[in-house]
């Protein structure tokens, strides 16, 4: 078994395993109801990574902070813009973060040692599997592209240098057998997806991974603009690809989503994760988890992203253990055994 495989292993066994119970107790007896505050027996303050400001991420990581400072007395949480997934990794080793939301594959890889600059990050924690960073592969009209096949000599956007996006484009460029670091393959064009967004206008690239929320602002810009199709990654292609790497779930793109996409499009998504510090209280985290669910139709108002979390995807895709406050939540509701 190699070091992916008895990492994989963990976190199934993670789910599995009962945790033990204990923190500071709350004043009131801890059953709250819908619209109800708890209160902590002393006062917590935290910081949360993020994103880019004006972002998806960074969205969804304010709205959840005001949701969760407004029903849980004594807790203040603030989110902040970052450098994304990656850089949240280094600034929770630093206790700058005490919260991010990551990609699962920057949880995943954080935990197995394989950021780059970075050494093993086994204070990773998930909480609850937020929404799917879906993987839209857009291809320029002009480039006469419609396969994988094709790529070689081509440029694309393959995310910011460091990112959880250029994550899923290696992944997925290298599943198709194209290595863009030597120079001869492909030509990464490293920039963020709103930058990306130029680049197609302009006839600057001939491809480009935007991996988002749906419906995704930017997709939909290029698609209104008739600048860009979306390829499917489907079939046996995206079975062997969930196989390899055990972070991503499949997704399909409904047909209408985008104008001028009529047909589903089938593909990959990595979900983005509310993540934190191992360190952090076991109760701190098991009220942040249940009044995210008790106040689950607020806390999907905050984006349309969020429709994805239900029962059935509350730890889908999580790419780290649970923290034990959040196990002990699932456990209590019958989510997990």
């Amino acid at each position: 078994m190699n070091r992916r495989e008895k990492l994989l292993s963990v976190l199934v066994a993670s789910v599995l395993m009962l945790s033990a119970c204990g923190g500071p107790q709350l004043v009131d007896d801890g059953q709250a109801n819908d619209g109800e505050k708890v209160e902590l027996d002393q006062s917590y303050s935290f910081t949360v990574g993020t994103s880019s400001s004006g972002g998806t991420v960074y969205a969804v990581g304010a709205g959840l902070c005001n949701i969760l400072g407004d029903r849980i007395e004594g807790l203040t949480m603030r989110a902040v813009a970052t450098g994304g997934a990656v850089d949240n990794i280094g600034l929770m080793e630093k206790d700058e973060v005490q919260f991010a939301l990551n990609a699962a594959n920057t949880n995943y890889m954080a935990l197995d040692g394989s950021l780059s600059g970075m050494g093993v990050q086994d204070n990773v924690r998930s909480i609850v599997s937020l929404y799917p960073s879906v993987i839209h592969f857009l291809v320029s009209k002009e480039s006469g592209i419609t396969s994988f096949a094709q790529l070689q000599g081509t440029s694309g956007s393959v995310g910011a240098a460091g990112s959880a996006s250029e994550c899923y484009s290696e992944d997925i460029l290298s599943y198709y057998g194209y290595d863009y670091r030597n120079g001869n393959d492909v030509e990464p064009v490293f920039t963020s997806t709103s930058s990306a967004v130029d680049l197609f206008k302009d006839g600057h690239i001939d491809w480009g991974f935007f991996p988002l929320g749906v419906p995704g602002a930017n997709v939909m810009d290029l698609c209104m603009a008739g600048k860009v199709d979306i390829l499917p990654i489907e079939g046996e292609d995206r079975d062997n690809i969930l196989e390899q790497y055990g972070y991503y779930v499949p997704y399909t793109i409904e047909g209408g989503t985008y104008q001028g996409v009529d047909e589903d499009i089938d593909t990959i998504a990595c979900a983005v994760i509310l993540t934190c510090d191992e360190s952090v209280d076991e109760e701190v985290v098991y009220q942040i988890t249940k009044t995210i669910w008790e106040n689950i139709e607020d806390v999907k108002m905050i984006s349309d992203s969020l429709k994805w979390m239900t029962q059935e995807n509350a730890v889908s895709g999580l790419g780290a253990p649970l923290h034990p406050g959040a196990e002990r939540y699932y456990r209590e509701i019958g989510w997990i055994e």
